[in-house]
């Protein structure tokens, strides 16, 4: 039993366990290149924080290097779960995430990797060892500290260095992008140091961008087909278009969103989310003022205090009465706090609706919808609704009452067969309000807009790529996880086309607005209307990282490096590989109308334009 211990408390034990563990995390965020310069790398930092708090004078250090062991194998169990869903790992800006992944515990335990708690499996013995060697006497035996501190000099000017990265290297970025402790520190150092020195676009170079977006034509197509009508916009939780037509087993998942498209639709079936860390916040955000979100967080939460000029002032413009509705809690999202300046005069959310049917985190879209309807029926002026679907939310968990689709047994406990379930479910409801709008005479002088706000299926999970292949008949890629519709429904229009031009939610207020009839000379608007657009373009801010973007025919994914080298690029709906050298100037373009939006946001500049009374 003592040699048994001595071998789990020896130096040897414990460097092999510290390389296991750094094995393990660098295999669950998918690092493939130069992982053994990474495992050195963090075995390195991992033995210099184990040597300087044992040789530290500090009263209880025992306890302090526990809980740092503890709080940075924490971290790393945050980097693979959140990399699991965001294709990325946490930075300092995302800390304000924590309040929203609680509220929604299903969705987050859903995410869950069971490998991902192999990276606390050393922590006892770590501290075990600790307790035994971690003495100034021991270590000095076995590190001298005459010869070690010179050695942890130079570590520490090459963190530095690597940090800093002064001649911008490429090799350098990419340790910094993947490795965990100067991925971390770096993201630290980047947040200070662009808090510290911002550099503000000139007003006259940030117009000078929008006018240069979208060249109107002088006569737009279906402008103001909708004009004079009411009209609601509905968001659709976690509805991928290759959903839309589609069929399993002979049964239609979406025939009401089909029979919709038959007649007096637009469809737009090449439009992607391009969604922020705020998720169906920022897609609501994005599609709301046709400005992109950024990748600090929620922009409803980020400018809350903004003066803003989109949709929902628009109508109100127009004379509309402007409104949203949603059947969970009206703070989530800091909906309740930033909606009054995003031009919504009033919210109806869960704490405002009769909750006697939930699925899920909320209030059913059926009974909703039902809601929706007896509030639009005590309109006595023309109405602007913006409701926003919540029963295909992850993890797809809906009683069996509401499943009507019969699938297989092998999909039937998947978590593919659970999204099409309830896909189908959200697809009734949209039936079912069609039918009570008709009912109350409100369908006939109402435009219906509906889009998907991001993914459902992940395609970087295994199962569900497995099915995805089989059903799509192709690698299930980003080009389609990213792909959602966009359906816009004007009665008594006779217009029926379907776009296959690339948009994306940052596009969906200048489309609607030339649907509406409605003026954006007084508007920023970083997107363009793709009814009108001869091009498609949309940049990207997570899954794929800043300078990722589609245009008509392609999607190009930047390197998780932010550089060109290890980048790459494909044909939309072909999975054809093409080089992805050639699109510098798309790239470019990316991040210039990022930067551009971005700066919109930070300068509040539509209130040096705008006032609202």
């Amino acid at each position: 039993m003592k040699k048994l211990k001595d071998i789990i408390a020896s130096p040897y034990f414990i460097t092999f366990l510290f390389a296991f563990k750094m094995m393990v995390y660098y295999s669950l965020i998918n690092v493939n290149r130069m992982e053994i310069v990474m495992i050195i790398l963090s075995l390195i930092v991992w033995a210099a924080i184990f040597t300087c708090f044992g040789r530290s004078g500090l009263k209880g250090k025992r306890g302090i290097f526990l809980t740092v062991y503890f709080l940075l194998s924490l971290l790393m169990f945050a980097d693979t779960m959140y990399y699991n869903y965001y294709n990325q790992t946490v930075s300092i800006r995302q800390l304000w995430q924590a309040k929203s992944v609680a509220a929604v515990p299903k969705s987050f335990l859903a995410t869950l990797i069971p490998a991902s708690f192999l990276l606390f499996l050393d922590i006892p013995f770590a501290y075990y060892s600790f307790k035994k060697y971690a003495t100034k006497e021991i270590l000095q035996k076995l590190y001298p500290w005459r010869k070690l501190k010179y050695v942890l000099y130079v570590f520490t000017a090459l963190i530095i260095t690597l940090i800093v990265n002064p001649f911008h290297s490429a090799a350098i970025e990419r340790v910094n992008s993947m490795e965990f402790f100067t991925s971390h520190v770096t993201d630290i150092y980047e947040t200070i140091s662009d808090n510290l020195d911002q550099e503000e676009m000139e007003q006259e170079e940030i117009l000078e961008v929008l006018e240069e977006v979208a060249p109107e034509p002088i006569v737009p197509k279906y402008h103001g087909i909708g004009e004079g009508k009411n009209l609601i916009v509905i968001q659709l939780e976690a509805v991928q278009d290759f959903v839309v037509g589609a069929e399993y087993d002979g049964q239609e998942i979406t025939p009401n969103l089909n029979r919709l498209i038959e007649g007096d639709t637009l469809y737009y079936n090449q439009y992607y989310t391009n969604t922020g860390k705020g998720n169906t916040a920022d897609a609501e955000f994005s599609s709301m003022n046709s400005l992109y979100p950024v990748d600090d967080g929620e922009s409803y939460r980020l400018y809350q205090d903004n003066t803003f000029h989109g949709l929902p002032w628009l109508m109100r413009e127009q004379g509309y009465y402007s409104f949203a509705i949603h059947g969970f809690e009206g703070e989530f999202w800091n909906r309740e706090s930033a909606y009054p300046n995003q031009g919504f005069q009033n919210y109806y959310s869960m704490e405002d609706l009769n909750q006697e049917e939930m699925i899920g985190m909320g209030i059913s879209d059926k009974s909703m919808f039902k809601q929706l309807v007896s509030i639009l029926q005590e309109q006595t002026t023309n109405f602007f609704t913006f409701a926003i679907t919540l029963s295909n939310h992850h993890p797809f968990d809906i009683e069996d009452k509401y499943r009507t689709l019969t699938l297989s047994e092998a999909d039937e406990e998947s978590k593919f067969g659970d999204y099409l379930q309830s896909v189908h479910y959200t697809d009734e409801a949209i039936g079912q309000l069609i039918a009570d709008l008709k009912a109350a005479g409100l369908y006939e002088n109402t435009v219906i807009a509906l889009y998907g706000d991001h993914h459902g299926l992940n395609c970087g999970m295994e199962e569900i790529t497995d099915q995805m292949n089989a059903m799509l008949g192709r690698t299930y890629d980003y080009d389609e996880m990213l792909n959602v519709p966009l359906i816009i429904h004007v009665p008594g229009s006779g217009v029926n086309q379907t776009y296959s031009v690339t948009g994306g939610q940052v596009d969906f207020m200048p489309t609607i607005a030339n649907i509406m009839g409605l003026d954006l000379d007084e508007t920023f608007v970083v997107g363009q209307d793709i009814s009108n657009a001869t091009e498609g373009f949309v940049a990207f801010t997570t899954y794929l990282f800043e300078g990722s973007f589609a245009t008509s025919d392609i999607i190009f994914e930047i390197s998780r490096e932010g550089i060109f080298e290890g980048s790459r690029a494909w044909k939309i709906g072909t999975n054809e590989v093409v080089d992805a050298a050639l699109y510098q100037k798309e790239y470019d373009k990316a991040i210039l109308l990022k930067t551009t939006s971005k700066e919109i946001l930070e300068q509040n500049l539509i209130a040096d334009f705008i006032t609202h009374e």
